[in-house]
């Protein structure tokens, strides 16, 4: 709470009333050339921005904590409090100079100051604060009872450095999915929602990213009005066909981007319906085993998206990222995206050619965006005409291209005009000082500037003759923003002034004078500045204007550049990892010949370790289900997850690491694979893997892809056993769906009285007590796990290893627990 001293001065009575307004937000106050923080506030930024907490009123009773970040760099300060869950609301100064900082005009009170801005994690668009190669989307989520059925899960979801603004609906047991999909940066619910248990795992893994708002918000009513303001049409029936709860979400999602941004009325794309029908669907639990975007340890480096990524373009990477976050089962854009990379895997000069260009292409989807809305720094006018003049020379690279690549070649020389208008505008070292835009471009703007130069030469000769006139060499003529143009001396030489120059300021450093000449031209800088800087920015927001009129035409262009660099990107790591075309079908059938781990072999590629073994894999209507057996550290593991990955590569639309693969068209993939816990929800280990394993025989399909490790490993012997092999009778009875059963439960191999089953392990050998693992799959089933000789490869106490030897030889003979095996040969 605000104590005392906040309120002994007009400043901190001002901070106290918009803290007031913002209780939810780190205010950044604006002083100067500073944004300060106060109390509660400041401790908080000081501890997690690691700088100096002082005070204000230092010598009070009770000091008011305080700490400040400079303007200029308060973007990577503002990133840092952002990503740690912070909101911070910017508190400008809405007039030029703060009135109580000025030697006259001391009775005034301080400037007007308000919140301009409120930056969140889902309404962020500086470049600094965004990661360029996701999308960051701002999701409102709203439960909607259609014609009194079951509810059904609105999420309305918009990327603000875009544009981009999609609905999508989905059942409960839907929704969690969708939001993994999405990987949302905030999310906007109604209290009601958040008050209610119906999405408990909102209140889990995402209740750092939830921002609660009132019901009313969301009511429908507003709700469509807002809609219809924001997009300047007469109803909502003029955005399309949507119900009344994608009104909601949708217009509780433009309400809260018009609070946060304040004055700043934001461009946005009219919202559409994300098609979903033909996703290939994954649970929270297989998108983090198959460490897609995240390993278990929480890191990016050896993920999937981190191999797979060979493009060049920040659009493109968005791209890539989307058709990971959604891989497809339709076949027309499979084999579409297919047939791009399929032409440039055979076309090198072409390949190189293209990345070489879109390298020096910047992020023109956010630029424009940003500049369009008022966002944009006057440089990223530079950035701009450097891509636009890249598109022309993309030509001779895309004679005969692709289906899918067609759409852009018209693009390619459609702003020639605008960028050519660029070209004569922009000044290529333009900076603050010196202008933005070139004076050649407008002769009111030329004039202005030898207006501008004759008054700054007049001020060096009007400095050299008060040197002459004083005879003192240190005097000097300086600028600065509280006292305007001033004249300063050494404060031993102001006996030397002349009467007529008029003393402003005593410093103990020096002291600053003035005269009538002086000011006379210093208003004449000062107009000439102000007319420079006025112009400026109206040539600049004529380019605005214009920019906004091709707006749509650029968003098409940066759609189809991005697929154009996923496709020579995709092409590149088919070309370097000798990837191969999968045939999809709509089978069920699921051929793998010489398959192999794409993240392992990346990381054996670029340590220059041994070649990773291949191994081929064939589930068919005849034997959908593998039965793999196999001592720990053969490989297991691994073969279950790359064929998982091989299919999910599939289905985005890429060549894979095979010498050949058919596969038919895949619903889902479930897997289930290790050993956690989730304490946090209260479930351990064993709990866990009984959720994931209830998960796939509750939802998997004849047309899905399983992979189970160790099933019934987290409990005794005997229940474990009876788990697994019920697990696979049922599957093979009620699903049929293509499944890699991995188990250490020897007594599976009884199952072999079923047709449908084929057992398989790992090939090894034995010699001079080690055993040698070669990662072969061959048929066959093995009775050993082999545990002791990989404990002895972790190094554990030889000791050990040797009792442990005698009491596996003796519980082969006898029950394990007898007294017998109790009372000797122990360590002790």
């Amino acid at each position: 709470m605000m104590t005392g001293p906040i309120k002994e001065t007009p400043i901190m009575a001002q901070y106290g009333k918009i803290k007031a307004q913002y209780p939810d937000c780190l205010v950044f106050f604006r002083l100067g050339e500073f944004y300060e923080l106060f109390d509660e506030d400041a401790k908080i930024a000081a501890q997690i921005l690691q700088i100096v907490l002082t005070a204000r009123h230092k010598n009070s009773s009770t000091p008011v904590p305080m700490c400040g970040v400079p303007v200029h760099a308060s973007d990577g300060y503002i990133a840092k409090l952002v990503k740690s869950g912070y909101k911070v609301a910017l508190c400008e100064q809405l007039d030029d100079v703060e009135e109580e900082d000025r030697a006259s005009h001391p009775t005034k009170g301080p400037i007007h100051r308000d919140v301009v801005r409120v930056i969140t994690p889902g309404t962020l668009t500086e470049d600094t604060l965004l990661e360029a190669k996701e999308n960051n989307f701002l999701l409102s989520l709203v439960r909607y009872y259609p014609q009194k059925s079951s509810p059904t899960y609105v999420i309305a979801y918009v990327d603000i450095s875009t544009g981009d603004f999609f609905i999508q609906s989905h059942p409960l047991s839907e929704l969690e999915e969708a939001l993994c999909a999405l990987n949302p940066k905030e999310i906007l619910i109604p209290e009601p929602l958040w008050k209610s248990d119906a999405v408990p795992f909102l209140l889990k893994s995402w209740k750092h990213t939830l921002t609660i708002l009132p019901e009313s918000r969301f009511e429908i009513e507003g709700c469509e009005h807002r809609l219809s303001v924001f997009f300047q049409v007469e109803s909502t029936q003029g955005l399309g066909s949507f119900s009344q709860g994608e009104i909601c979400a949708a217009g509780g999602l433009v309400d809260y981007v018009v609070l946060t941004q304040k004055r700043q009325a934001l461009k946005l794309s009219r919202p559409k319906h994300h098609r979903q029908d033909f996703w290939v669907r994954l649970d929270p639990f297989t998108r983090k085993n198959l460490e897609i975007f995240e390993t278990f340890s929480g890191h990016s480096t050896h993920t999937l998206a981190r191999m797979m990524d060979r493009t060049v373009t920040a659009f493109g990477a968005r791209l890539l990222t989307y058709r990971l976050q959604h891989p497809t089962q339709d076949l027309e854009i499979l084999n579409t995206r297919l047939d791009s990379i399929e032409y440039f895997l055979h076309q090198d000069e072409k390949r190189t050619g293209i990345h070489s260009l879109l390298k020096n292409i910047p992020d023109l989807e956010r630029i424009v965006t940003r500049l369009i809305n008022g966002r944009g720094h006057p440089k990223e006018w530079l950035s701009l005409r450097q891509g636009l003049g890249m598109l022309p020379h993309l030509s001779p690279f895309l004679e005969r291209c692709p289906l899918e690549i067609r759409p852009l070649i018209p693009h390619l020389t459609h702003y020639q005009s605008f960028h050519h208008t660029l070209c004569q505008a922009f000044q290529e070292n333009g900076s603050q000082e010196d202008g933005w835009i070139n004076p050649q471009y407008s002769p009111a703007l030329k004039n202005l500037r030898r207006i501008h130069q004759d008054a700054v030469e007049i001020l060096d000769s009007l400095q050299r003759r008060y040197i002459e006139i004083t005879g003192i060499n240190a005097l000097k003529i300086k600028y600065n923003k509280i006292i305007g143009h001033y004249i300063e001396i050494p404060p031993q030489a102001t006996s030397k002034m002349p009467f007529e120059f008029t003393l402003k300021q005593t410093l103990t450093t020096s002291a600053r004078y003035t005269t009538g000449e002086l000011c006379d031209m210093a208003a004449q800088l000062e107009a000439a500045t102000q007319r420079t800087q006025a112009l400026e920015e109206e040539i600049i927001q004529e380019f605005t204007q214009s920019l906004g009129e091709l707006h749509g035409a650029l968003k098409q262009a940066c759609e189809f550049l991005g697929i154009l660099d996923v496709s020579v990107a995709l092409a590149e790591l088919a070309h370097q990892h000798h990837y191969t075309r999968p045939f999809l079908d709509q089978s069920t059938v699921f051929q793998i010949e010489q398959g192999r781990h794409p993240v392992i072999e990346w990381v054996f590629f670029h340590e220059n370790q041994k070649k990773f073994i291949a191994n081929h894999c064939e589930l068919t209507p005849e034997h959908p289900l593998w039965i793999m057996t196999g001592p720990n550290m053969a490989g297991k593991s691994t073969f279950l997850r790359q064929n998982a990955l091989i299919a999910f590569m599939a289905h985005m639309g890429s060549f894979v690491p095979a010498k050949s693969a058919k596969i038919g068209c895949i619903d889902r993939i479930f897997t289930r694979v290790g050993a956690n816990d989730d304490l946090a929800r209260g479930h351990s280990t064993f709990m866990v893997e009984m959720l994931e394993t209830a998960c796939i025989l509750n939802q998997a399909t004849k047309k899905s892809f399983v992979i189970l490790d160790e099933v019934g490993r987290g409990t005794s012997t005997q229940d474990g056993l009876s788990l697994a092999w019920a697990c696979v009778e049922y599957m093979l009875e009620n699903l049929e769906c293509r499944t890699l059963f991995s188990t250490h439960y020897h007594e599976l191999a009884a199952l072999n009285y079923l047709p449908c089953v084929r057992f398989f392990t790992f090939k090894i050998t034995e010699w001079n007590e080690q055993i040698i693992f070669f990662h072969e799959v061959v048929e066959g089933i093995t009775d050993q796990s082999y545990g002791i000789h990989v404990a002895r490869l972790a190094g554990m106490p030889e000791r050990l290893l040797v009792r442990a030897q005698e009491l596996l030889q003796q519980f082969r003979e006898h029950p394990p627990m007898s007294s017998v095996l109790l009372k000797k040969n122990t360590l002790l």
